[in-house]
């Protein structure tokens, strides 16, 4: 049977650090029917009724969130329960009062009606959820809400395990991190009543959170979007990914009750069974994943495969077969080298393996840098390969190819020496980020041809989307259902698809 998380109130959480903020905040709030303010954001009440009439006709929340459940507010319980009284007074519809600090006594003095109380551990799961999930409504509030921190998929599945037990209660559970993505998506479908985004993309409240407009749009939290079972994206870093967009729009238009989940795994051969198990155990049996660093290799020793794979689908018998749509997204890209082009690649992982073995099938002499010696003398041995100690080895360059994550995040420095950007270098980057990495940036700056990750991700996701559903799915096809917002992203990459000039 198909489930549906229509019934979720996503909550729309920010903290304005002034009022201008705040006007600012209100126009994402269109579709929301609630809204949580971060009161200890603004250094305390701020201006509780100008706030209450920026969100007129929504459901408002005042929090007060404690530095000890990761908040800022330092004052003391009294002194919140003032605070949180006024919010009441000015028109706020329902405060957030912490169970730690008082609330399981008499919530404080407030109205219980009036109140979502909460835990937060900011280290893990709390030992006995269920158990505390109880007690805390027992103190009668409207609305009961835990936040654990998952380290692992095992701590994600044991939170949606006991929300799935709680179904049609007034409890929400979920958690913090990477790994708590997936329960931020997933408990709403087993009858978490809240569903708690980011209210303005990019300013989350909470590690793992994601945009309300995400929450609703891409994962189908607060609409009817039937899901039967899921696909899953595993990496150790997932937030990041623009998979899900593009997997979920297309499940949607083919009308295939599928959802397309991020899991952040620490080992995919020791958490994968356990987590398939579980999933079906919820209703939600996993028929299909994509693979994502660093797990491609592990991906390959799970399915039987000899080389590093991306995309993993489960038969209803157990059986597992596999595949690499990176090598095809690859020999899309880049072309055919001429007599002597030589190509460099950095990283020693699946994808750079995937990459050596495209360049060498298209003529290149490859070299392979990585910053761990060892196991890049490894890969060079293994593929017929050199291995080069410096980033910047003798002789011209055709292309350069970035297999390495450098660049996923903001900080990240350039994965080779500057000098080695210079006019006709083909620079093929794995990573990709809104605004460009670091590479890319720098590569178009030099004059190089670039091929930019999205175009990567495209390419291979569009070889993905074919084997989850069983249809014809082109980059075109893909790029075409993304949401408007989105969509600008991939215009270079539906050109370098397509086969026009770089």
């Amino acid at each position: 049977m198909a489930l549906s998380a229509r019934e979720a109130r996503i909550v729309g959480s920010f903290g304005p650090a002034s009022m201008a903020e705040a006007r600012e905040a209100a126009a994402f709030a269109e579709d929301l029917d609630v809204v949580e303010v971060r009161l200890d954001a603004c250094g305390g009440e701020g201006d509780l009724g100008a706030l209450r009439a920026c969100f007129e006709g929504k459901t408002l929340i005042a929090t007060l969130r404690s530095r000890a459940e990761g908040g800022a507010y330092s004052g003391t319980d009294p002194e919140a329960r003032a605070i949180l009284s006024k919010a009441l007074a000015a028109g706020f519809d329902m405060v957030d009062v912490e169970y730690r600090a008082g609330g399981n006594a008499d919530l404080v003095g407030l109205p219980p009606s009036k109140v979502v109380v909460s835990v937060h551990d900011l280290e893990g799961l709390p030992p006995d959820v269920v158990g505390l999930a109880e007690r805390m409504a027992a103190t009668g509030a409207r609305w009961v809400k835990i936040v654990g921190t998952a380290n692992d998929s095992s701590d994600a599945l044991r939170l949606l395990e006991a929300q799935l037990s709680f179904a049609g209660r007034n409890i929400s559970l979920l958690a913090m991190g990477e790994a708590g993505i997936a329960t931020r998506v997933l408990a709403p479908y087993l009858g978490a009543p809240l569903a708690f985004a980011a209210l303005v993309p990019g300013r989350s409240t909470a590690p793992g959170q994601m945009p309300a407009a995400d929450l609703a749009g891409v994962y189908g939290v607060g609409r009817a979007r039937p899901v039967g079972k899921l696909v899953a994206l595993l990496g150790s870093r997932v937030s990041h990914s623009f998979s899900p967009v593009l997997h979920n729009a297309t499940f949607e238009a083919l009308g295939e009750e599928t959802l397309y989940v991020p899991f952040a795994l620490r080992s995919l051969l020791n958490e994968l069974p356990a987590l398939r198990e579980g999933l079906a155990r919820l209703g939600l049996p996993l028929s299909g994943a994509s693979v994502t660093i660093p797990f491609k290799e592990e991906a390959a020793a799970v399915a039987g495969a000899g080389e590093p794979v991306n995309t993993l689908l489960f038969g209803d018998d157990g059986s597992i077969r596999s595949a690499n749509t990176d090598a095809g997204a690859l020999e899309t890209l880049i072309p055919r080298a001429k007599a002597g082009e030589r190509a460099l690649v950095l990283g020693a992982g699946g994808t750079a393996r995937t990459a050596v073995g495209v360049l060498r099938t298209k003529g290149y002499e490859v070299s392979i840098a990585n910053r761990g010696r060892e196991r890049g003398e490894m890969l060079a041995r293994a593929t017929g390969s050199s291995y080069v100690s410096e980033k910047e080895p003798a002789g011209e360059l055709r292309v350069l190819l970035n297999a390495t994550p450098l660049g996923l995040s903001a900080e990240d420095s350039l994965p080779c020496e500057a000098s080695l950007l210079v006019p006709g270098l083909l620079v093929v980057d794995a990573p990709y980020r809104e605004g460009g990495t670091a590479l890319v940036r720098a590569a178009r700056e030099a004059g190089c041809d670039v091929v930019d990750g999205f175009s990567l991700l495209l390419a291979q996701a569009a070889g993905q989307a074919a084997s989850f559903t069983g249809r014809p799915v082109s980059p075109a096809d893909l790029a075409g259902r993304l949401p408007a917002r989105t969509r600008p992203l991939f215009a270079d990459a539906v050109a370098a698809c397509s086969g026009a000039p770089r």
